[in-house]
């Protein structure tokens, strides 16, 4: 049997290292009490993300409990950064492909095991990052229960904790926000840059206690600050103790020497020649010592213009020089970032392999979540908290080295009346604190000042408070909020700014998504763009997250520098449009009539929008918003991950190169329509194409066949046609993807949140049978979610219930092709939940259905009066599963019914009449007995089942 005692061993085994002290005494100290400390105050360098281990360790503690089970399956850690390496998640995926691949009768396979109890038919443990919110990209949100380390930002997290996840539809948002508001433990790094969210979190603590829900029973959720800096205040910290200091390789990083150089200059170009001119010494003087240099500035333009400065100043051929932002495209990004692992904290081996000086210009980005160890680092003066960041970076791992070091500052603003846009009056009282506190050496000229920012020589401790980074305050989280912000259908009119709770009321977000595309064009008004991007969807490692105001000022004042833009949340510039300017962005709502070309002032927090190549704005280092020229389609190497289930090939104007013209291109379409894949293939083929594309076009070969039907499919209309009413592209699509290719669960919707996905998937089913399998998945994953007995069973019933609607003789005439006698209600196998005949766009009109008719409403209706109703322990929950299980309904429908009146409507009406509470007002009635968290959570549990019965039941028809 699983112990605390076997913390070590299981470390060891995953890390090859022993844990540091303080992470085997926290490991105990969860164990025992079963809740996290409020407060982890631990230096930069002491090994925080080892928190994942102790979160996961701690579940797999508690395998044999049910509902007395504090720890949580769901453990996410949060950074308020950009981040360029995200060390977490990095660590996160060992321990995911450590737990599968343990070695026979080792720890880490006994925790695995353990694990399993959760997981079910999963992996013992799945490591995620959610670096943009794009729809269909939920695939860590498959089961309720699953073993989940989750790496994301304040505002991914946040958006979805409050319901308003950003990027993700209206109705799977209470999903995401009852997988994060219920057993789930919450790691915010670096609490101190995200006082704001911290202090939202405590809100939500207290709106899931006891105080404000009936019910007895809550699932495990916890929120832990992770910080160097914690402030005032803070009660009864988790600190290093003496052992800690006393460990070798922690007492050799606390007690390194840092001497840090205080410089002044007149203005922008004499710091940058400062900077040109120290790193020039340091690297003469160093004799070939000096591998890693480090240059941080606080504003992304500005870190553009000291990389190009050092690019002309310095020898290319005697160093290597990289840039290093926030707002760049993963996909590039994480091949930049791979030039870091040389200098990888402890890579002492790798690091003397480095042939020429690695020398890195970065923005605050570089400030968390990168662990790299640096020998020498210059940088813009910033608040003392950001500095002492930024200093832990150089000789991390206490190298028997003396660093170079230098701040440089303006004299401008570190004036007494200066106040700058991020940092407002912190920087000007940082340097007065350092100033005061410098060790002065020399004379006259010689004369220079320096500060030791060693962990255990900084001389500014405690910092005061007007020298630390500005930290707003969040509003308070009212009751009355909250109860808006879980109503998803529809939003309300007065809906609560969530970016407000997430960075208070002075800071702005990373609001938008931007996505580049070579095969879009505004001026293409037949392209049917939400069919094209569903075939293939936008991913995360293809986009940037910004600002809505610096998207809208890039599309609307073309050359303009963003000169505000940092990699902090700060406040919002002014953004004067120009008439004229303005540029049309696809906003993408998925495979539905909310995805549109849309203006500029049109764009909303959360927004995901493709803009054409042809925009430029971004380069291999990312967001560049002076740069006309035009942009990589990353689209295919994104989709790489996810291939498997399904192939995507694009045959259009813009990404066929120079040499291939759109009016040949569709000519030979155009005469090839009709025939088989293969012969339009190879006509394809003999254009003049790419490389790349030409390889693409081979892979077609190896395309899987599909039962009785061809291999490949053909979409010659989602670019519309030209002048001559020829195709201007076309679209390959292997539904079942490429022999040798990983099977993914793409090319399938992730979530039946439609009739049109949910009841046309391509198979026909009987309502009997569907509904036993999602009774049985329904009840499995409730229990695997450790709820109490009774909430199991009305979980299970709900199951059985949910799909009562399409008994509806309309709907079965619509599912039966429009056959006017529908199914046989005499039949159980006649009544289908699903269909396997394509139909035509006017069936369900022509089937006498109201429009925008919802199912689960008349699911309602029925069930209400059905008789296993009376085996429900709670109705009142089994009705409300069972009317929100595609995430309508909360709390209103978006169709009426002329076949109801009377006392016999469904709760689309507000004649409904449940014990005397219509619809919303049972809303209400739920929430305060369960809690908003609680009740989304068996929402998601009930909308799971159904997803992943309807997943299950294709792949087996897929493999007959």
């Amino acid at each position: 049997m699983l112990e605390s005692h076997d913390f070590s061993k299981f470390f060891r085994e995953v890390h090859g290292v022993e844990p540091f002290p303080w992470q085997k005494r926290l490991l105990e100290k969860v164990a025992r009490e079963g809740a996290w400390p409020a407060t982890l105050d631990l230096p930069t360098s002491s090994g925080k993300t080892a928190t994942l281990d102790i979160a996961v360790f701690h579940l797999a503690l508690q395998a044999n409990l049910h509902i007395e089970r504090k720890a949580p399956v769901r453990i996410v850690f949060v950074v308020d950064r950009r981040l360029v390496v995200d060390d977490a998640y990095v660590r996160a995926g060992k321990l995911e492909k450590a737990l599968q691949n343990p070695a026979a009768g080792s720890v880490t396979e006994e925790v695995a095991a353990c694990l399993k109890k959760w997981s079910l038919d999963g992996p013992p443990l799945i490591a995620r990052r959610l670096r943009g919110g794009l729809p269909r990209e939920d695939d860590w949100a498959r089961t309720p229960s699953q073993p989940t380390v989750l790496c994301s930002t304040v505002d991914q997290i946040g958006s979805r904790l409050l319901f308003r996840a950003y990027g993700v539809s209206d109705s799977m948002k209470p999903v995401h926000a009852g997988l994060i508001g219920s057993d789930c433990l919450i790691l915010l790094d670096e609490a101190h840059l995200a006082e704001p969210f911290r202090q939202t979190l405590e809100w939500v603590q207290l709106y899931r206690s006891d105080k404000w829900r009936h019910s007895t029973y809550s699932a495990p959720f916890g929120v832990a600050s992770l910080t160097a800096t914690p402030g005032a205040g803070v009660i009864d910290p988790f600190t290093l103790e003496q052992d800690d200091k006393a460990h070798p390789i922690l007492k050799r990083r606390l007690e390194a020497s840092k001497p840090v150089k205080l410089l002044r200059v007149e203005n922008e170009d004499a710091r940058q020649q400062t900077f040109v001119t120290e790193v020039r010494q340091a690297l003469e003087n160093s004799e070939g010592k000096i591998k890693a240099v480090g240059f941080v500035v606080n504003r992304v333009a500005r870190a553009r213009s000291l990389f190009e400065k050092l690019r002309t100043e310095l020898s290319q051929e005697h160093i290597d020089l990289m840039l290093l932002i926030g707002p760049a495209r993963p996909a590039q990004r994480d091949q930049i970032a791979q030039r870091l692992e040389p200098i990888r904290t402890g890579a002492e081996n790798a690091r003397k392999s480095l042939e020429k000086p690695l020398i890195i210009v970065a923005t605050q980005t570089i400030e968390v979540g990168v662990d790299i160890d640096l020998d020498a680092l210059f940088t813009e003066v910033a608040p003392l908290d950001a500095l002492r960041q930024r200093f832990g970076r150089l000789n991390r791992n206490g190298r028997d080295i003396t660093p170079s070091a230098a701040i440089v500052a303006i004299n401008e603003e570190v004036g007494a009346r200066s106040s700058d846009p991020v940092y407002r009056e912190a920087i000007v009282h940082t340097w007065k604190v350092l100033d005061t506190n410098a060790t002065t050496t020399g004379k006259g000229k010689n004369k220079q000042k320096s500060v030791d920012f060693g962990l255990n020589n900084f001389p500014v401790t405690p910092a005061p408070m007007e020298a630390l980074s500005p930290k707003s305050n969040a509003p308070v989280l009212m009751a009355a909020h909250v109860d808006l912000l879980s109503q998803t259908s529809p939003v309300p009119a007065a809906d609560p700014e969530v970016a407000l709770y997430l960075h208070g009321p002075s800071r702005q977000p990373d609001g938008i998504t931007v996505i580049w595309r070579a095969d879009i064009n505004p001026e293409w008004k037949d392209q049917d763009l939400p069919r094209l991007l569903a075939l293939l969807p936008p991913r995360s490692s293809e986009a940037i997250e910004l600002p809505v105001w610096a998207v809208r000022r890039w599309l609307t004042q073309e050359g303009h520098a963003l000169d505000e833009l940092a990699d902090v949340p700060s406040m919002s510039p002014e953004v004067q449009e120009r008439d004229g300017k303005s540029r049309l962005v696809f906003r993408w709502k998925g495979l539905n009539e909310r995805s549109e070309w849309v203006t500029p002032d049109k764009l909303r927090a959360g927004d995901t929008i493709i803009v054409p190549v042809t925009y430029g704005g971004v380069d291999e280092y990312g967001w560049h918003p002076l740069s006309k020229n035009r942009a990589i389609d990353l689209a295919d190497t994104a989709a790489l991950a996810y291939r498997g289930r399904r192939f995507t090939l694009r045959i259009a104007p813009g990404l066929l190169g120079d040499d291939v013209e759109s009016d040949h291109l569709s000519n030979v379409l155009a005469s090839v329509q009709g025939e088989r894949w293969e012969v339009v293939r190879d006509a394809v083929a003999r254009l003049a194409l790419p490389d790349d594309v030409k390889g693409q076009i081979k892979l077609l070969a190896q395309a899987r066949g599909k039962r009785g039907r061809s291999a490949v499919e053909l979409h010659f209309d989602l670019y519309g046609v030209n002048a001559d009413d020829e195709p201007r592209g076309l679209v390959f699509v292997a539904p079942k993807g490429l022999h040798g290719e990983a099977s993914e669960e793409e090319g399938r919707p992730n979530a039946t949140e439609d009739d049109v996905s949910g009841s046309l998937p391509g198979f026909a089913q009987s309502l009997a049978q569907h509904s036993m399998e999602v009774e049985a998945r329904s009840e499995a994953f409730a229990r695997a979610a450790g709820l109490p007995n009774d909430r199991v069973l009305d979980l299970k019933l709900a199951g059985f219930l949910h799909d009562e609607g399409k008994r509806d003789p309309r709907f079965q005439r619509w599912l039966h092709h429009g056959d006017p006698l529908g199914a046989d209600p005499h039949d159980e196998n006649t009544v289908l939940a699903k269909s396997g005949r394509s139909l035509p766009r006017d069936a369900r009109d022509k089937a006498g259905l109201p429009p925008h008719w919802r199912h689960e409403a008349q699911s309602v209706r029925l069930a209400r009066v059905h008789a296993r109703l009376q085996d429900a322990r709670d109705k009142d929950l089994v009705l409300w599963l069972v009317g929100t299980h595609h995430g309508h309904g909360r709390p209103l429908f978006p169709h009426a019914d002329p076949n109801e009146s009377g006392n016999e409507v469904g709760p689309q009406s507000l004649a409904f009449d449940w014990n005397g509470l219509d619809w919303p007002t049972l809303f209400q009635s739920l929430k305060a007995r369960y809690g908003v968290w609680e009740l989304a959570r068996m929402e998601a549990i009930l909308r799971l089942a159904d997803h992943r019965a309807s997943e299950a039941a294709a792949k087996e028809r897929d493999d007959k």
